[in-house]
């Protein structure tokens, strides 16, 4: 049997957790909690729905350590696992409004900077929400690789793995999804 080397840290992490190190799970929580919270953040209208799929990506990242294979990126596994919860639960939330569920409030939160005047800050709000909630009207495929290009900073080849897609695919996608956006928010015009 041969072992593969594993691709980082974050996957020696991973194998000492496998094999039952809850602290080596810990650091991997630690780092990843924020990233994964923002990124199911743009999916929903509430952090709490983002938090709970965090949540839940972790306890299935634990479930299913033994899966993993250390020879590749930690963080493009740990990212599949919450895109899949993400659209599973965006997906039941869509039934539920179609039975008449109440949908979630705004999810976007704003900072504030006190150098700019009120109506400065207001109208920074009011882009902010305006492009937020042209992100979520993006149809899924295009919105994922925006957010975790744009919103995650994660390089087109990761994303390309996390997606189960190819680079060129993963770039076209957020070529489509930008020109989407612009159209969404009127700033360029449909072509004749």
């Amino acid at each position: 049997m041969t072992t593969r080397k594993p691709f980082d840290e974050d996957s020696i992490l991973a194998e000492r957790a496998s094999r039952g190190d809850r602290a080596a799970f810990a650091v991997l929580v630690e780092k990843y909690q924020g990233p994964i919270h923002g990124y199911a953040l743009h999916f929903f209208r509430n952090s709490e729905s983002a938090a709970d799929v965090a949540q839940d990506t972790f306890l299935r990242a634990f479930r299913f350590l033994h899966t993993y294979d250390a020879s590749r990126r930690f963080a493009t596994w740990l990212y599949t696992i919450a895109r899949n919860l993400c659209i599973d639960r965006h997906r039941d939330d869509r039934r539920r409004e179609q039975l008449g569920a109440e949908a979630g409030g705004a999810a976007i939160g704003a900072g504030t900077n006190f150098s700019e005047g009120p109506l400065a800050i207001l109208e920074g709000r009011e882009d902010r929400a305006r492009l937020a909630a042209a992100i979520r009207e993006l149809p899924e495929k295009y919105r994922t690789p925006l957010v975790l290009c744009y919103a995650q900073g994660l390089p087109y080849q990761e994303i390309s793995e996390i997606l189960g897609i190819s680079l060129n695919n993963t770039k076209i996608r957020i070529f489509r999804a930008k020109k989407l956006l612009l159209r969404e928010l009127g700033l360029v015009e449909d072509a004749p």
